[in-house]
């Protein structure tokens, strides 16, 4: 039986000079991951050498490991994980950080996914995907195959904001296209098109994590009918600040 992780391929990669980063934080009651051995759980051609992992305790930085457990990002955990307690009684956590450049797969998310999993199996309590914003708790990390499928959708996230802009509408975004080397995508559509709107951000995204590049500029054509614009994103007066880690596209009727 071949046990061979495959690569997550981007058939359609085309080069972009960008760079692509995942950022994962592991909380944990105490230090964990004591040793690492990546063996037939990550592609052999996944770049680990690009790899860093460090532990931080909350004794000797706690503004780093406060940072990603309170604010905005501690609202999400209260909604995402089952048991948000367990964040405060962590005494320390894990950075899993892979930066690559324009990678012509997606072998560097399976690796810091993997280190992840090896650290929520070995007593991590919850896991944060930084530039998604997305809280998981340890046992839906620690049970990752490494043989599963890419999901675009597992990757990122897409985000609705409550309160309309005037001229502009509601902001629906993605967040997490960084770890594609991609920018982030945004729309503005009244209170009854968010449902739309995350659609064909949920659609584009997939073709930007195959390896697409949407260039400013380019019209695009939506179930044969809807046209749409990409132009960059810039906040103004009209257009809202959503807080995106990186730049982004702004898609316009």
């Amino acid at each position: 039986m071949d046990l061979r992780v495959e690569p997550w391929r981007r058939p359609a990669h085309r080069r972009s000079g960008r760079e692509a980063a995942v950022l994962l934080v592991a909380y944990a009651s105490d230090e964990v991951l004591t040793g690492l051995d990546l063996t037939g759980v990550v592609p052999a051609a996944a770049p680990v050498d690009a790899l860093d992992v460090r532990l931080h305790r909350h004794s000797e930085n706690p503004e780093w490991v406060d940072g990603f457990r309170s604010g905005p990002l501690r609202n999400l955990a209260e909604r995402e994980l089952p048991d948000p307690r367990l964040l405060d009684e962590a005494t320390c956590c894990y950075s899993i950080q892979v930066r690559v450049p324009d990678p012509a797969d997606l072998t560097h998310l399976q690796l810091a996914w993997a280190v992840a999993a090896a650290a929520a199996r070995s007593g991590a309590v919850a896991v944060l995907d930084v530039f998604a914003h997305d809280w998981s708790p340890a046992p839906s990390i620690a049970d990752l195959d490494p043989h599963r499928p890419f999901t675009v959708l597992r990757e990122i996230s897409v985000v609705a904001e409550s309160d309309a802009s005037p001229g502009f509408g509601h902001a629906v975004h993605t967040r997490g296209m960084l770890k594609f080397g991609r920018p982030d995508l945004i729309m503005g559509v009244p209170e009854a098109r968010i449902g739309e709107a995350a659609g064909i951000l949920n659609q584009l995204a997939g073709m930007l994590a195959d390896g697409h590049v949407l260039d400013p500029g380019r019209e695009l054509r939506v179930d044969g009918a809807t046209s749409l614009k990409v132009v960059p994103y810039t906040p103004d007066d009209r257009v809202p600040d959503v807080r995106l880690i990186g730049d982004g596209l702004l898609i316009t009727p």
